[in-house]
């Protein structure tokens, strides 16, 4: 196991109805909040209201930023930045997605150090030296932006996503009753995102960290399991639950991660660049892409993917290589049961045109110094080959 810091100092409130305690836990600490809130149904279930009720009952000044779109944009950040300026926002309060959770945790960078989002992401990459307090209500699982420090945006100008590295939240309050109401759909999509981070550490080569391997074969194999169970039934609270926390475990804590090195980003530096030019969801197209990426890889590390195929796709043969290619292969038949994403079509009607293609690969090798990938190392040419895949059902 390599050497490591670690340190996660968010507040952590986990079980159905613990937006219960939303106001109560917050009225002795701020006055003014800022409800950020993603696209969605929470006008229609009554969640949005609840929170909002919940705050100004325990005496708190409820602003309002409705309707943060997936793949939040510089302009909606810019816009949080000055409802802050303007009515002493002492807390930022996200409620939705990680959309909403990023967008939160740039408002308050933003804020605090009364600088443009532009120089956060891209530009400066000022260092933060104070933020607002941020407290987080995630209602989807999936990447667990609701216990790190990153966040994430797209400039709408030039269709760049890029991150930055923010503070923690103060609060988390995960109430599995709120994710009751997302369709399986959603809840799949949000499942690629969870499982793709954990194969970013599980198969970035590292090969000397045995309890940290087996922790992330124990997310792999709980998220698929209760994926399962959601796909039989919904509202199963206890599945939800589970993978809820997977999410948290996975890439929000870091967990899975520390004394392993680097991730292998090669899928997300890829999907960044093309949700950022298509608009698409982000675990949708992760979805895609994982296990074309697989495919590319299995064969130049079998000993890796063998393990996988074992370990997880209960795989029985001997020979590495041959073990490689079946766990991919049974890992893609488990797709296709649960109902994952297949190819781009699954995530929208657009052309998903060769010259798309070509900017997309082009703008992930421009963002990421010359290619994505550690493991191995994909280049632009490689890259759209990988992306023209993504067309076409496996």
């Amino acid at each position: 196991m390599k050497a490591f810091d670690y340190c996660n100092p968010v507040f952590v409130k986990f079980g159905a109805g613990v937006r219960k305690q939303i106001g109560p836990t917050l009225r002795d600490s701020y006055q003014n909040v800022l409800l950020v809130c993603s696209q969605g149904p929470f006008h229609e279930n009554g969640l949005y209201r609840f929170v909002k009720e919940n705050l100004e009952e325990n005496g708190i000044r409820v602003y309002e930023m409705h309707d943060v779109e997936s793949n939040p944009k510089l302009f909606r950040i810019r816009e949080g930045v000055e409802v802050c300026k303007e009515n002493r926002i002492d807390c930022i309060l996200a409620l939705g997605s990680g959309s909403a959770i990023d967008c939160a945790k740039a408002i308050s960078a933003a804020s605090a150090m009364e600088v443009d989002p532009y120089d956060l992401y891209w530009g400066k990459r000022v260092k933060i030296t104070k933020t607002i307090d941020t407290v987080m209500v995630p209602t989807f699982a999936a990447t667990g932006s609701e216990m790190n420090r990153s966040s994430v945006a797209v400039n709408e100008k030039t269709k760049e996503k890029y991150f930055f590295d923010a503070n923690y939240a103060k609060y988390v309050f995960m109430d599995p009753e709120v994710t009751l109401t997302v369709p399986i759909k959603l809840t799949i999509w949000g499942v690629m995102d969870i499982l793709s981070h954990t194969f970013e550490y599980y198969f970035n080569g590292d090969r000397d960290s045995e309890f940290q391997t087996n922790l992330s074969e124990a997310v792999i194999l709980s998220v698929m399991r209760n994926t399962e169970r959601l796909t039989a039934d919904p509202q199963d609270i206890n599945a939800r639950g589970e993978i809820m926390w997977a999410a948290a475990m996975t890439w929000g804590t870091g967990l899975t991660w520390i004394g392993r090195g680097e991730a292998d980003m090669a899928c997300h530096g890829i999907e960044e660049s093309f949700s950022a030019y298509f608009d698409t969801h982000h675990g949708a197209c992760l979805g895609v892409l994982t296990p074309r990426w697989m495919e590319a890889v299995a064969p130049k590390r079998p000993d890796l993917f063998a393990r996988f195929a074992r370990n997880i796709m209960k795989v029985s043969e001997a020979d590495d290589r041959k073990a490689a290619v079946e766990g991919v292969r049974k890992y893609k038949g488990w797709l296709k049961m649960i109902g994952a994403p297949n190819t781009y079509f699954d995530l929208a009607p657009l052309a998903f045109s060769d010259e798309e293609l070509k900017r997309v690969a082009a703008t992930a090798c421009r963002v990421y110094h010359g290619g994505v990938g550690r493991m191995t190392r994909f280049q632009e040419n490689e890259i759209l080959e990988m992306l023209k895949s993504g067309r076409d059902p496996y």
